[in-house]
């Protein structure tokens, strides 16, 4: 826009003062309504889209055998768990789980419900372990015994040393989104228990989702007021007027409440890296405001005799350019992850996160200047008058000085970021473990740990078996398949159990044999092995097969065990197990796919990389197109995005000295950071262009007045920016702890880069943008 039309486009927002403040209080008003719709969705299912071809699949194979990620309870007696005592407290633990809404009371697994098979005269024998009513220290040794000769309970329910056993729990479907209500039973539960010679532990997938509810709502009551609280004293030092902390402050409320207030109206769910998302908006969202402030107080001091609304009227023409254009490179950093990612929750999470730039744009384009229309005008202490400058633009002159002075030192000291940064890039590790989003000493780590040494482990990778007609899976050249499969996977690396039908196949084989170990094994015969199913029926529950095999013998599912959940141990199981399985199950008549969490969690994070990539070239190209076309100038352009692209890959280097994972927290900050730190680029070369070309400066006092005075600016929306994110590092999350280091470390950079190596270019290359021929 022309200057003109600017002006009297401002001139009309300060006329209307009243109108578009009420307007701005509704909408404010109207959005934060919906916030208590807000659902927290902390399921790892989330990342997927539900329409993704491996979710459906893993959906419909918890549909046709019942098999979820259950919550997992270790009951630990270091003396051993084959006791009287210990026993009786198994058997209440799952009476009192059955009680707990959102438990499945079917699907519970411990010593106390599973039965075991014992051959007889006349038959097979099913029969519970032991019946409370004759518990005694006897009957548990009997029951030490029984687990003796039945492989299929080694490590899955009981630890190889026989000091702890596990308790599963499945929950309802219809509490899928309420994990964290059921995991909150559960550990009262447990922590009301006698914990003489015991110990209680609660893990489990289910029981990481639950946690992350609390845990998060935890931490974003502590890390959001802090961050509140951290840029309203940067604004106290900035400016030290009532005014200069409450209008930016108004700006990061309406930024904050509309975005999220419009995720629920939305009916968009709250995930686990939204947490952060109000911290990220907190401390980008004043920026604008800290500008608008800094320009109205140096026209104040400059004009003593102009009136408000031509103080609030020459402000914004002079701000309204460089924060539309920081504020549409940030949108293109946020949109660049939606655009980018495949993953629900970093969608919304760059969409909404856009939204709320583009909110903090439009309160500080018409909030701000009508609410300065109610107010007289005010001088700063800090703002003396034009000649004078406060500390903070006298450490700003003098930073000035030194580039001026060494502009080729600080050009070589960029290039060899570039460099080692690109080294860095080529090093990078995918990985992710979801019980890394909690510190090390919360109960469920310090649980899944133990667990996970003294069992097979919490984590999943289910293999559906298909054939194409009924009882097929009576064959014995399928079933032997099935046991060669298991036997394979088992071999690799944090793979320590598994489970199908033919371990029961294989202990009625045993059982009907005199119980001698040489008969754990896949009987000769189709007709035996019907024969077994028959006899089992007889004494058994049929059902008890529900989550191995369905009712027509065509479908089976085999269930493997790991202790470990990191992804880099995840993905290595999954590609040997899909080499095994495309050649071994080539034939039409059996077939074998990869399911349950390890493989989703495979294919999931297995795009972080990609994503993480192609969202920062995306953010780079779009922040260097809204720049070349915004200041009309393809150099402007180019300058605009070399101090973050010098940042983004610092901070690579970073990572691999820190050894610091590429994750799903960590995955977005390059987006972030090339949005965010690209702000101090667009106001040096927007303020420089206005000293050397518009006023004709000469370059020494163009830059002087640059740093004294959009440089203290700069000063300040760094610190808000570098430590609004800072605040990040104090959450109990670690992902968004490391998150937050960071883009701080990238603000950091970019606004070292911004004050250093694009004014030391500009001072050695000139360019017809900023000098023209009257510039010395």
């Amino acid at each position: 826009m022309k200057q003109n039309r600017v002006q009297a486009f401002f001139n009309r927002v300060t006329t209307h003062h009243k109108t578009i403040l009420v307007l701005s209080g509704l909408l404010f008003i109207v959005s934060i309504a919906f916030l208590p719709k807000l659902r927290k969705d902390t399921r790892y299912d989330a990342f997927l889209p539900a329409k993704d071809s491996i979710l459906v699949q893993r959906n419909q194979l918890k549909t046709s055998f019942g098999l979820k990620d259950p919550m997992v309870i270790a009951v630990v007696n270091e003396n051993g768990i084959f006791n009287k005592k210990s026993l009786q407290i198994v058997h209440e633990i799952s009476e009192q789980i059955k009680t707990i809404p959102g438990i499945d009371p079917d699907q519970i697994k411990s010593l106390s419900t599973e039965n075991n098979i014992v051959g007889t005269d006349s038959g097979i024998l099913v029969e519970p372990f032991y019946e409370i009513e004759e518990l005694s220290n006897q009957r548990a040794l009997e029951v030490s015994h029984s687990i003796d000769n039945f492989e299929l309970y080694q490590g899955s329910l009981v630890s190889q040393d026989k000091t702890t056993t596990l308790i599963l729990a499945e929950m309802l479907d219809t509490y899928d989104m309420k994990q964290h209500e059921v995991y909150n039973a559960l550990y009262a539960m447990i922590s009301q228990l006698d914990k003489t010679n015991h110990e209680f532990y609660l893990a489990g997938e289910g029981a990481v989702s639950g946690y992350l509810v609390k845990y998060i709502d935890e931490d974003a009551m502590r890390t959001n007021p802090f961050a509140g609280l951290i840029i309203a004293l940067i604004l106290i030092f900035a400016y030290r007027t009532v005014r200069g902390v409450v209008l930016p402050n108004l700006m990061v409320l309406a930024s904050v409440g509309i975005a999220l207030g419009l995720m629920a109206a939305f009916g968009v769910d709250f995930f686990v890296i939204t947490n952060g998302l109000p911290v990220v908006l907190i401390a980008i969202a004043v920026a604008d405001g800290i500008h608008i402030l800094g320009e109205y107080y140096e026209l104040a001091a400059k004009y003593p005799l102009h009136t408000q609304k031509e103080l609030v009227v020459e402000t914004m023409v002079r701000m309204w350019r460089p924060i539309t254009i920081t504020s549409l490179t940030t949108i293109a950093g946020f949109m660049s992850i939606a655009w980018s990612s495949y993953m629900p929750p970093m969608v919304y999470f760059g969409i909404f996160g856009a939204l709320g730039v583009l909110m903090a744009l439009l309160y500080a384009l018409f909030m701000i200047p009508s609410a300065m229309m109610l107010l007289k005008p005010q001088k700063s202490r800090v703002f003396k008058s034009d000649s004078q400058v406060d500390s903070f633009g006298t450490f700003m002159l003098k930073f000035g000085h030194v580039v001026v002075k060494h502009p080729k030192r600080i050009v070589v000291l960029g290039l060899l970021i570039i460099v080692f940064g690109i080294g860095g890039a080529l090093k990078l590790l995918v990985n992710e473990d979801r019980v890394k989003n909690f510190q090390a000493t919360e109960p469920i780590v310090i649980a899944d740990r133990l667990i996970n040494d003294k069992t097979d482990g919490t984590s999943y990778l289910d293999v559906l078996i298909e054939t194409p007609h009924n009882e097929d899976l009576f064959k014995i050249e399928n079933l032997q398949k099935i046991e060669a499969l298991q036997s394979y996977i088992e071999t690799l690396p944090h793979v320590k159990g598994s489970t199908s039908i033919v371990d029961f196949i294989k202990k009625m084989n045993q059982s009907m044999n005199e119980n001698q170990k040489a008969f754990y094994k896949i009987p000769e015969n189709n007709q035996l092995v019907a024969q077994y199913f028959l006899l089992y029926a007889a004494s058994g529950d049929p059902t008890d097969f529900d989550n191995y095999i369905d009712y027509d013998y065509k479908l089976a599912n085999v269930r493997f065990r790991m202790n470990s959940g990191e992804y880099i141990n995840e993905k290595e199981v999954i590609n040997k197990a899909q080499e095994y399985i495309d050649t071994h199950f080539k034939s039409p008549k059996i077939k074998a796919t990869l399911s349950g969490k390890v493989a989703v969690d495979a294919h999931w994070i297995g795009k972080l990389g990609v994503n993480h990539f192609v969202g920062a070239i995306i953010a780079l190209l779009v922040v260097l197109i809204v720049a070349a076309f915004s200041f009309r100038s393809f150099t402007a352009g180019v300058l605009t995005v070399v101090p973050v692209t010098i940042s983004v890959l610092f901070l690579y280097t970073v990572m691999g000295i820190m050894n610091i994972w590429l994750a799903v927290g960590t995955s977005m900050f390059a987006a972030i950071a090339i949005g965010v730190g690209v702000d101090f680029a667009v106001h040096t070369i927007d303020r420089l262009k206005y000293f050397l070309r518009e006023k004709k400066l000469p370059i020494t006092e163009a830059y002087s007045e640059f740093y004294k005075s959009a440089g203290r600016a700069l000063l300040f929306n760094f610190l808000a920016l570098a430590l609004g994110f800072s605040v990040l590092m104090t959450s109990s999350v670690p992902p968004l702890n490391q998150f937050g280091f960071l883009v701080a470390v990238a603000v950091i950079v970019s606004f070292l880069g911004s004050m250093t190596l694009l004014p030391a270019i500009i001072l050695i290359t000139k360019p017809k943008f900023f000098i023209n021929k009257k510039t010395k």
